[in-house]
């Protein structure tokens, strides 16, 4: 799969939110060039909001984590856009997703504006992520849903 079927974004200017949805897997290469679209975005908007969406990373029915390389450079990454955010929400692909991504939040200091989901119901995730971020939809999210496997 290549690196814009994986990494997919979408900037909502009105609501000042940049989404993003990892669809598969990402390589050190794949997330130093997220990192990068990432930081380019953010440039654009005023106290952005983010909602990042991982409930697509799942392998023959299991939910993946990032690989330790990777959740170097997401850390990096936060830890650099972490003055242009206001809140983040994570939508996660299981339980250890959830803790993965609270830890690398910790060890960037995003802690402090970024919450993490992870819900049986995907629709409950949604709703409680979309109600920290003060939104009521997104255009990327809502358009590419899934059903989380049991």
């Amino acid at each position: 799969m290549n690196f814009e079927d994986k990494f997919i974004y979408h900037v909502d200017r009105e609501n000042g939110v940049l989404s993003w949805q990892v669809r598969e897997m990402l390589t050190v290469e794949d997330a130093l060039k997220a990192g990068e679209l990432i930081k380019l975005n953010l440039a654009t908007l005023d106290q952005a909001k983010l909602l990042v969406d991982n409930r697509f990373m799942h392998k023959n029915g299991r939910p993946l984590v990032f690989t330790p390389e990777v959740n170097t450079i997401w850390e990096g990454v936060q830890g650099e856009v972490l003055p242009k955010v206001t809140k983040c929400s994570v939508l996660c692909s299981g339980a250890i997703m959830k803790m993965q991504m609270d830890r690398i939040a910790r060890a960037s200091g995003m802690i402090e504006v970024l919450k993490s989901f992870w819900n049986d119901d995907n629709d409950t995730m949604k709703k409680e992520a979309y109600q920290f971020l003060g939104i009521a939809s997104n255009e990327l999210v809502d358009a590419h849903s899934m059903s989380v496997p049991s």
